[in-house]
């Protein structure tokens, strides 16, 4: 099933960027994720959090639209690691008090069951998490 697991990292990964205006979208977001996923944001510099479940979700979402203006992620490399794929991407965002533009590049760690995504751990050194599957760069 890994193929598939990529489709669906790539489909989340497209509706992230429109679900905060668009509901629609948002609604087939949430549909990706399984009920009890677990969002690992332990390794970010400001706030850093971990969100469970649909509820962790809407936090999530509404944490960004808070701090950002502007957000988009743009992947640059996807890796099928069977149950898992990492992404290396880079995000763009526009803080909504300062205005100053920020980008990032860091790497992803999807695990999924079943076609639902069950965990994230974000803001992963590429490198690293390349190498924790086997695809080192």
């Amino acid at each position: 099933m890994s193929v598939e697991n990529v489709e669906v990292v790539r489909e989340a990964m497209s509706l992230m960027n429109v679900a905060g205006r668009d509901r629609e979208a948002a609604r087939r977001l949430v549909d990706l994720f399984d009920p009890e996923v677990r969002i690992d944001m332990s390794r970010r510099v400001f706030n850093p959090d971990i969100y469970e479940g649909y509820e962790g979700l809407r936090r999530l979402g509404g944490e960004v639209r808070d701090v950002w203006e502007e957000f988009r992620i743009e992947p640059e490399r996807f890796v099928d690691a069977g149950d898992t794929v990492v992404v290396v991407e880079k995000r763009y965002g526009r803080g909504r008090g300062s205005g100053i533009d920020v980008e990032q590049r860091s790497a992803v760690i999807w695990t999924l069951r079943d076609g639902k995504i069950i965990a994230m751990e974000t803001d992963v050194d590429p490198q690293e998490a390349l190498t924790a599957v086997g695809a080192g760069e």
